[in-house]
């Protein structure tokens, strides 16, 4: 009887031991991933402003620090956003090849999860870097395929954008 009633209070502390276990655990897995958030939420908002500030060195380094915790996280869509970065800072210092390396790592990922906005402004921003390259064949060539996206997408303000770019690279070459 004495052996009953033990092993019942076995059970019931280790019970209550393994549900306290799992609720610490289940603490900090949600503790971890609302820190995680804010930290990808921190470095968003440091790049965006160091960008405003013409600060793209430190730009840059900050989205490097974002893009591996977004790649690890296996958030297409952030990784995407962080390449465009990239692009956009390095393309600010002249650093042209670099710029469209980071703007093609962004179309691929965009084009992968069907981001039709993403991918339109992608081509568009390796056309910019074209026309700072001196490439106007090059930069025509993508703004052209960017006009195609927005078209299908029916986003009158990326077709108008667009259709500006081609006219000035033309107006150029006259």
């Amino acid at each position: 009887m004495i052996n009953m009633k033990l092993k019942r209070l076995s059970i019931i502390f280790l019970g209550l031991c393994l549900g306290m276990f799992t609720i610490s655990i289940t603490d900090k897995i949600v503790w971890g991933q609302t820190n995680q958030a804010a930290q990808i939420e921190q470095l968003i908002q440091e790049s965006k402003q160091q960008a405003r500030q013409g600060e793209s060195l430190e730009a840059i380094e900050t989205l490097e620090q974002l893009l591996i915790i977004v790649q690890r996280e296996n958030n297409r869509e952030l990784e995407a956003w962080s390449w465009l970065g990239l692009g956009f800072n390095h393309s600010q210092i002249q650093e042209y090849p670099q710029a469209l390396e980071s703007y093609k790592q962004a179309l691929t990922i965009y084009q992968d999860i069907n981001n039709l906005s993403g991918v339109a402004i992608s081509l568009s921003n390796m056309g910019n870097v074209y026309v700072n390259m001196g490439k106007a064949a090059d930069a025509i060539n993508y703004y052209q395929q960017a006009l195609e996206v927005y078209t299908e997408m029916g986003d009158a303000s990326g077709i108008e954008k667009t259709q500006n770019n081609i006219n000035e690279v033309n107006e150029r070459l006259r």
